[in-house]
């Protein structure tokens, strides 16, 4: 991979420089850019050819659509997760807002400048961050590195030394800073990637899959870094793609779920538990009475789904899947007790985001089957 500052994703120098490591601005920037979203997309696509290298000139065709459509907002401030499975997409939608892809249609805007017609205004407020970091110099120490890039970007260099100072410090990486990068672990190279990515003080910090190379305690450190440091108590706004369920629900602040390059939901957890949950689970712990009884539940109106399973001495384990709203988990409790039973606890339980995930994929794939059967009848 090449080093030039393209791939990289590494943007020139932000002329408005923000405050968040107390960086000096220079000169304004060139027209207002406030709203509510530093990141819309309207309608947004993009296909890659079939073929590859030359071939591609000779083949027939549009090519694989890797986009269809997409339409994207994302609050100022948030964190904001692309959820999806490998080849969804994520990826793409990323270098097409860094403006390393050209879109095929539509429009996407960041920090309010178009990406395909004010690309170099978009490259100056915008940090890229890679899950699979190779394009280090790992010969060089970190803080070597990061003044080369600091070159890219025109930063003088007392103001660079200033800026990696600080910025060492916030990852964590200061007692490293003149120790060459290929003795670095995963993690501290992933750190020091997210240190190259707020080089230029970025107001918008893209992330693309930030832990996949990393060990549970590194992902878990990490994780805790963007939530507690990158975001810079709302005054930077972070799109963050991963495949990692967990990831998601423990930092995004909203979310879509994207599918064969079409958002299949945007918005909250708890929105999007309302729109896809079709039935709320509560888990019963009752005992003297017997499994055959408890089978026969399932018979009753509004239950959806039931399972009893053994526990610890004579009781046993109710998974209760009924119909959202529905008042028939106090009727069940009622019953039991009537029948003799002990009810020693209940307790609703929520989907969990992989559930959730699985239902809207699913859903939007069993979706694609039924479109794609009706067109060919």
């Amino acid at each position: 991979m090449s080093n030039d500052s393209r791939t990289n994703g590494v943007a020139p120098p932000d002329p408005a420089a923000a405050t968040s490591i107390a960086l000096p601005a220079t000169s304004p920037s060139c027209r207002p850019h406030g709203g509510q979203y530093p990141i819309e997309t309207h309608a947004l696509t993009m296909r890659f050819p079939r073929a590859a290298g030359w071939r591609s000139i000779l083949s027939n065709g549009e090519g694989e659509l890797v986009l269809d459509g997409v339409d994207l907002a994302v609050r100022r401030g948030e964190i904001f997760g692309l959820l999806g499975p490998n080849g969804a997409g994520k990826t793409t939608l990323m270098k097409v807002l860094s403006g390393l892809l050209l879109p095929g249609g539509g429009r996407a805007l960041v920090a309010g400048f178009d990406v395909v017609e004010e690309s170099l205004e978009v490259r100056k407020r915008i940090g890229l961050v890679h899950g699979d970091e190779r394009t280090f110099f790992w010969r060089l120490s970190v803080a070597e590195n990061l003044r080369f890039y600091a070159t890219l970007y025109r930063i003088p260099r007392r103001e660079a030394d200033d800026r990696i100072k600080r910025l060492l410090d916030l990852v964590g990486l200061t007692d490293a800073s003149d120790t060459r990068m290929d003795r670095f672990s995963t993690g501290m190279k992933q750190r020091a990637a997210i240190a190259r990515g707020l080089l230029n003080d970025p107001e918008i910090l893209l992330m693309d899959e930030p832990t996949r190379t990393l060990d549970p305690v590194a992902s878990r450190d990490i994780r805790n870094f963007i939530r507690e440091r990158v975001t810079d108590s709302g005054r930077r706004t972070v799109l963050l793609a991963t495949n990692l369920m967990a990831e998601g629900e423990q930092l995004c602040d909203r979310l879509a779920m994207l599918n064969h390059g079409r958002i299949c939901f945007a918005g909250t957890i708890d929105e999007m538990r309302r729109t896809i949950q079709v039935e709320q689970v509560h888990n019963i712990s009752v005992s003297g009475i017997e499994p055959e009884k408890l089978q026969r539940l399932a018979t009753l109106p509004a239950v959806l789904s039931l399972s009893v399973r053994p526990a610890a001495g004579e009781r046993y384990e109710v998974s209760l899947g009924a119909t959202r709203d529905s008042s028939v988990v106090p009727q069940i409790i009622s019953r039991l007790v009537a029948e003799g039973g002990h009810v020693w606890s209940s307790k609703p339980r929520e989907l969990s985001l992989e559930e959730l995930f699985h239902l809207t994929i699913d859903g939007n794939a069993a979706e694609r089957t039924n479109g794609s059967e009706g067109a060919a009848s």
